[in-house]
């Protein structure tokens, strides 16, 4: 059984409601954190499996998941897993057995954001949360995330899924440029002035523009058959987003 509350999410890009996915198979305690959550304005979403979590994830978007008494052992592991790959994004609360340095440990490892106590009081849950979001959203203003591509620009790390691509310096001011025109097309002239800030010497610089649109293009390339940066050719150069929006493999 799914249970759902709280208002409608508004616009996720104005002053929106953040979405909480609890997993937590003890229905008492379940209804507990819905009931607390949704009184100060989050719109929460419970499962009482890992299974229905991955369903739901795959049709909603969460800024918060918050993993309760199923263990950080199998099903709780790969959950983790699959939030660090193509949701890497979404925050992550885990909650254990008090005084076990094991169990938070482990899930640390595995991705967690925080850990706390599976007792954990309404105040102490309210302001973990709280928290985490805060910290989600100051992070999510320095990151970009096209499908299974994500770009840390604080950090200057590149991930497609859940392998992270070594990029040079001007090949990660390169993509930062194409994500910021994703779609659109974009000539040398316009490289030369924003990337090289060369803006008078498109020419000579034409061939050194395209190594590095090759080795970027390689890198980013899921398969030989389908090429991130297409070619317009006489024209310029084009980020597909509907590369990195396909299933990986």
């Amino acid at each position: 059984m799914i249970e759902s509350e709280g208002g409608p999410v508004a616009d996720r890009c104005g002053g929106s409601t953040p979405v909480i996915l609890i997993v937590e198979r003890q229905a008492a305690r379940a209804r507990a954190m819905l009931r607390s959550l949704s009184q100060h304005g989050y719109r929460c979403v419970v499962t009482r499996t890992t299974e229905e979590a991955f369903f739901r994830m795959a049709t909603e978007s969460f800024d918060l998941v918050i993993i309760g008494s199923e263990p950080v052992s199998r099903s709780g592991k790969k959950l983790l897993e699959v939030l660090q790959g193509r949701q890497r994004h979404v925050a992550k609360l885990v909650l254990g057995p008090r005084e076990c340095s094991a169990h938070a440990i482990q899930a640390l490892a595995n991705g967690a954001d925080d850990v706390a106590a599976l007792d954990l009081s309404e105040a102490e849950l309210l302001a973990r949360v709280g928290a985490l979001l805060r910290r989600d959203a100051e992070r999510t203003a320095l990151r970009k995330t096209i499908g299974d591509l994500t770009m840390d620009i604080g950090a200057r790390r590149v991930w497609l899924g859940t392998r992270e691509i070594p990029l040079t310096s001007k090949e990660f001011e390169l993509l930062l440029y194409l994500i910021q025109h994703v779609n659109e097309v974009v000539t040398p002239e316009m490289l030369a002035r924003d990337v090289w800030r060369e803006p008078n010497r498109v020419s000579p610089l034409q061939s050194v523009i395209y190594v590095h649109l090759s080795n970027l293009r390689r890198k980013l390339r899921k398969n030989e058959e389908l090429d991130p940066i297409r070619t317009i050719r006489g024209v310029g150069y084009q980020l597909d987003d509907a590369i990195f929006l396909l299933p990986l493999g």
